[in-house]
């Protein structure tokens, strides 16, 4: 029982996540309704797709975006260089082995390109719209 509800409160942050067009985009989308397909081809744009069945045709717009991220350098100390030479050749002792820290650049992470995408797509019938929808992890 534990798990159902641990599941059902990870499902509900997972939704609430999600990204919801703004207040602007809809009321923009809301105002195509009842609009021909004219008019949202004049709106929009061409479509980058359409789909046509049964009395219903879909007309879907697809932004595609790629987004960088910059990669972070690390910064640290490097390893000690330094250190007693010991007894050396002949009796002696060896010296002093060297100077103090190494170089401080290293570690980090890489930078990463990512590509998100939304589609909206208004549904028509008979020649207007009746609904639309949008879906991807871009919108």
């Amino acid at each position: 029982m534990k798990k159902a509800k641990l599941l059902s409160v990870v499902a509900l942050l997972a939704l609430s996540a999600c990204e919801v067009p703004t207040l602007q985009q809809r009321q923009v989308l809301d105002g195509m309704v009842g609009k021909t397909e004219v008019d949202v081809v004049r709106q929009f744009g061409v479509p980058t797709r359409s789909y046509q069945t049964e009395g219903h045709s879909f007309l879907a717009y697809i932004e595609n975006q790629t987004q960088y991220s910059g990669g972070g350098g690390g910064w640290g100390w490097g390893g000690w260089g330094g250190g007693w030479g010991g007894p050396g050749w002949g009796g002696g002792w060896g010296g002093w082995g060297g100077p103090g820290w190494g170089g401080g650049w290293g570690g980090g992470f890489p930078s990463t390109y990512y590509n998100t995408s939304c589609q909206t797509t208004f549904e028509l019938v008979s020649g207007h719209v009746v609904g639309w929808t949008m879906r991807g992890d871009g919108c």
